[in-house]
């Protein structure tokens, strides 16, 4: 199955690649739903999104008690303000998680739960980036975060969109054992998303998603979804198009 997806949260606004991306995203519903529904057991009611981009993931997280949408890029932050702004329960910030006074914005809330999906790669620093989300949870609160996976598909889609890198799960796990988390689960997603990324980003050489291909794909998500929950419960499945982590910070921290 030939299929590229990769919900990405932050690309520029102003850049027409970027901006493009993030609107095809918004139209493959399932396979957003499909990352929710993996995390969902781990949200509390004190969330902080990092990289909200233009709310494509945002709108899952309405129902807590508090959710904080974090992004460095104006138009994102007044574009996700405007979209919520009925929604008392949601605070939009301005603000880069690099940075420290960032954190120190942000350190007054309770957080118990950093949701960070497709955002990390895009960060140069990534290491600050973690040290500074596990600063930010509360005592044995969670991590949640979805990065693409395999550095062997690297290529012109994930230029485009300012990818600095992509994941295995080895590196990842020292990345988030180093800021101090310790990951509950490790896992790979979209196997079938595998043959596409490579075909379009190291093959095809594209810069774009094909919405075509989007648009099949997320026809036969609830099949694809289905198929792959089934193989991962008798097998660890050893690659994917992105890796799922699940980490907790010390209780007693």
């Amino acid at each position: 199955m030939l299929t590229a997806v990769d919900p990405c949260c932050t690309p520029e606004l102003d850049d027409p690649i970027g901006r493009e991306t993030l609107r095809r995203m918004a139209s493959v519903d399932r396979y957003n739903r499909w990352i929710y529904r993996e995390i969902a057991p781990f949200v509390g009611q004190t969330v902080l999104e990092v990289g909200c981009g233009i709310g494509n993931m945002t709108r899952f997280f309405l129902g807590v008690q508090r959710l904080i949408a974090l992004d460095r890029l104006p138009g994102s932050v007044d574009l996700v303000s405007e979209t919520f702004a009925a929604m008392s329960n949601v605070q939009v910030c301005l603000g880069d998680i690099s940075s420290p006074d960032t954190v120190a914005q942000l350190s007054p809330y309770a957080i118990d739960t950093v949701v960070c999906l497709n955002v990390l790669e895009h960060i140069q620093r990534d290491d600050v980036a973690l040290y500074h989300m596990a600063q930010l949870l509360a005592p044995g609160g969670h991590l949640l975060l979805f990065v693409p996976a395999g550095s062997y598909m690297y290529g012109t889609l994930d230029q485009a969109l300012g990818h600095f890198r992509r994941y295995g799960r080895a590196d990842l796990t020292a990345r988030v054992q180093g800021a101090g988390l310790q990951p509950q689960r490790m896992g790979y997603l979209n196997l079938a998303g595998i043959p596409g990324w490579w075909l379009n980003s190291r093959v095809l050489r594209r810069r774009l998603l094909p919405t075509a291909q989007l648009r099949l794909f997320n026809g036969l998500a609830p099949l694809l979804i289905a198929a792959e929950r089934a193989l991962r419960r008798v097998w660890d499945v050893p690659a994917g198009q992105s890796l799922l982590c699940i980490a907790r910070k010390n209780p007693a921290a």
